[in-house]
């Protein structure tokens, strides 16, 4: 149950974040960093001292919000809320 009221209060803070990376930074085949920096915003929240986040270890947390940006960041590129740049609109 702990796992997830975890998901719930996860969803809206990566949702938000992935979105902003993105905005922030449109650049193709930059997933990994953009990832890394996701995961910079869920660890300030984490040494900020949330106590649901910190209910679990740092790499637990990873194994449960890695998976949910990987379905968030599909489903918003599916749904064409990231654009992809092509190299004419790139320049």
């Amino acid at each position: 149950m702990k796992t997830l009221q975890l998901i719930f209060r996860l969803f809206p803070l990566l949702l938000s974040a992935a979105k902003a990376v993105e905005e922030a930074i449109p650049l193709p085949g930059q997933g990994k960093k953009k990832l890394d920096l996701v995961l910079e915003v869920l660890k300030s929240a984490y040494d900020a001292g949330d106590e649901l986040l910190r209910s679990f270890s740092w790499n637990r947390l990873v194994e449960i919000a890695v998976p949910l940006i990987t379905k968030i960041v599909a489903l918003l590129n599916e749904l064409g809320v990231f654009q992809k740049s092509t190299p004419e609109t790139a320049q």
